[in-house]
């Protein structure tokens, strides 16, 4: 890395990149952020992102590239997750078997050393291109609303990213909504929990929310896009709880 002219920095040719979801939403060593508020289907589009990129399939409408995926879920017990990933395989009939693999643990902090080192052993192993770590704040033994404690888990992400090239996709949580004048007042990128590090660092987010609360109807919007060359209109979803199969659903103006 050195200083280059104008000339120079003109005549550079960058390497052709083959988006990991298409319309700028996740390149390689990309980093997104998908959250919303409880109860909202975060883990269940993350198993259903996990899926399409590790088939190859499109994802709410938008073009994926095959990848080999590691889902970490920190959250759920492995015997009820592993029910739901055995649901959605069979109601989707998609069985990516040597391109995605799942880690499920109590404990895993990536802002500390030895976290970090079980997490390179993992990607030793599987190599994966894109990793989802569900949801963030287990992996964070910091506050989430402080900047400097923030800072110290994504710059070791950013160090994995460097070192390994893979892509992160974090699931989070929203914070609190601001009503004002009996009116949600929409923050986009900056409604999810904690220090504003987070949209600062990450490329996309994404946020997930119910039309009605526990509802299966959920309105998929991109506050915060910045690789994206179009803006990208809000996605409906309806999920169908029996074999947790994701279909668009388009109306007024909504994408499909």
């Amino acid at each position: 890395m050195k200083p280059e002219s104008l000339g120079d920095f003109l005549a550079w040719k960058p390497p052709y990149i083959t988006e990991l979801i298409g319309s700028g939403i996740l390149i390689p060593q990309g980093k997104i952020i998908l959250f919303g508020p409880y109860k909202s289907w975060k883990s269940m589009t993350a198993i259903d992102l996990a899926f399409k990129l590790s088939s190859g399939k499109p994802w709410l409408g938008f073009k994926t590239i095959l990848s080999t995926v590691l889902v970490i879920q920190l959250e759920i017990p492995k015997a009820a997750y592993q029910k739901r990933v055995n649901k959605y395989c069979f109601g989707n009939k998609l069985s990516p078997l040597n391109n995605l693999f799942f880690v499920t643990t109590r404990n895993l902090k990536l802002d500390k050393g030895w976290g970090v080192a079980m997490l390179e052993q993992w990607i030793a192993e599987v190599k994966p291109q894109v990793i989802i770590i569900d949801p963030i704040f287990k992996v964070v033994s910091g506050r989430l609303t402080d900047e400097f404690d923030v800072r110290q888990f994504t710059d070791r992400l950013d160090e994995i990213i460097e070192k390994h090239r893979v892509s992160f996709i974090l699931i989070h949580h929203e914070g609190k909504d601001w009503i004002i004048e009996g009116e949600r007042y929409d923050r986009g990128a900056d409604a999810a929990f904690g220090s504003a590090v987070f949209g600062w660092w990450c490329d996309s987010s994404i946020e997930l929310r119910t039309e009605t609360e526990g509802g299966s109807i959920i309105n998929i919007s991109f506050p915060l896009l910045r690789l994206a060359e179009d803006e990208i209109k809000p996605v409906r979803v309806e999920v169908d709880r029996s074999n947790l199969v994701f279909t668009n659903k388009p109306k007024g103006g909504l994408n499909g």
